[in-house]
């Protein structure tokens, strides 16, 4: 009993310290850009502020930080112990090993939000078809179909409805039709919202069958996406959970290498040790990236 509870205190000491890490990096980050904002000339911070207020009912893209943040405060935590308890070759191992997971989420979470998005653009070019029956122009077409989404809370929703408004207001501000679709295609980077912009880039150059006829095209090319992401998704799901539960136990066994006492004391006991922790992980983190990539290639092609 003495054991468990010995393990479970440092278990709450590694994960204490961890947030501790994490709130003076998120304060640090957050001094930095008050810095940076306010060292911004006086007509940017004007310009900024105002299209703020012109796209603030569309905006509001919220994405889920957390898990990031809990594995990077874990990881910390980790290293923290290491550190402390004379493994100092495994706390710097594990601190790197912290910023690579860190970065490796958020491309993670980036990538997931180009999929949602490309979602809401199936949506959108519905909506843009029946809205370009009754209002034949670019931009009024586009100011009417995206209230049909206006009503959303998802993520790529939101993104998507915040690049088309800025958009919208590049237009009235007195951009070009080209100019203001390339800056919404640049702010998602949707090939599907590409496609739709590189037919509405046209429309001056063809008449409003041609467009329609364009726009039923690329509904059904979005309509069969949905449908293969459907069926593949089941077939993906048994292998994507194969590797999440590998990733895991992965963690598990060294998160208890540094945390259990009895495993802790020998691989602390000397360099050679250490470094056989080290080069095990590695391999398995190495493995678990590789297949995590092929499963990424796999969806992309599906999807």
């Amino acid at each position: 009993m003495e054991l468990i509870l010995h393990s479970v205190f440092i278990a709450a000491s590694a994960l204490a310290a961890g947030l501790i890490v994490y709130v003076i990096l998120s304060t640090v980050a957050q001094l930095t850009r008050w810095f940076f904002a306010r060292r911004q000339p006086q007509w940017l911070r004007a310009v900024r502020a105002l299209r703020a207020r012109e796209i603030k009912p569309r905006a509001g893209v919220k994405t889920n930080t957390l898990p990031r943040w809990i594995a990077l405060g874990l990881a910390l935590g980790l290293a923290l112990k290491a550190f402390i308890t004379g493994g100092a070759l495994i706390g710097i191992y594990l601190t790197l090993v912290a910023g690579a997971l860190f970065a490796y989420l958020s491309r993670q979470s980036a990538a997931g939000g180009r999929e949602t998005i490309t979602d809401a653009v199936g949506e959108l070019v519905a909506a843009y078809y029946s809205a370009y029956l009754v209002v034949p122009t670019v931009f009024g077409a586009l100011d009417e179909a995206l209230k049909t989404l206006a009503g959303s809370k998802q993520p790529g929703h939101l993104q998507l409805q915040t690049a088309a408004a800025r958009a919208l207001s590049a237009f009235n501000a007195g951009r070009t039709t080209e100019e203001a679709l390339n800056q919404m295609v640049a702010e998602t980077r949707d090939p599907y919202l590409g496609q739709l912009a590189f037919i509405l880039r046209h429309a001056s150059d063809s008449n409003q069958k041609e467009i329609l006829s364009a726009l039923r095209g690329l509904s059904e090319r979005l309509d069969q996406r949905a449908r293969l992401k459907g069926k593949s998704r089941v077939a993906l799901a048994l292998v994507s959970g194969t590797v999440r539960f590998l990733q895991t136990a992965n963690g598990v066994v060294v998160a208890l290498a540094v945390l259990a006492p009895f495993w802790w004391n020998f691989y602390a006991g000397a360099l050679s040790h250490q470094a056989g922790l080290m080069i095990g992980a590695t391999l398995a983190l190495g493995g678990s990236w590789y297949f995590e990539q092929q499963l990424t290639q796999i969806r992309e092609r599906v999807l």
